[in-house]
């Protein structure tokens, strides 16, 4: 049970990796891009980060070691909380 959540989890940081790198030079969810160099620069920082969750997720999967698993939780959770702060502020500074 616990491989096949750790997998979703894998996945979800996969979707997110390929939104920042499909979004570097697009819209965010339809809102107008007011600063585009900002937006661009932060795409590619989140992309990184999500690439490395999802290797970190899928290595977490494959070796199902219990201290990896909860590093990866744990990291995984303050990662999606430092995106969600970073994208929402640039996305609604004036």
């Amino acid at each position: 049970m616990i491989r096949l959540l750790l997998g979703a989890c894998a996945l979800i940081f996969l979707i997110e990796a390929s939104y920042f790198a499909t979004h570097r030079t697009k819209m965010y969810f339809g809102l107008p891009m007011k600063h585009p160099a900002s937006v661009k620069t932060i795409s590619q920082l989140w992309l990184v980060i999500m690439a490395a969750m999802t290797l970190l997720a899928g290595a977490a999967t494959i070796s199902l070691n219990l201290p990896l698993i909860f590093a990866t939780l744990i990291l995984g959770c303050i990662v999606e909380l430092l995106m969600a702060i970073s994208v929402s502020s640039l996305l609604l500074k004036p």
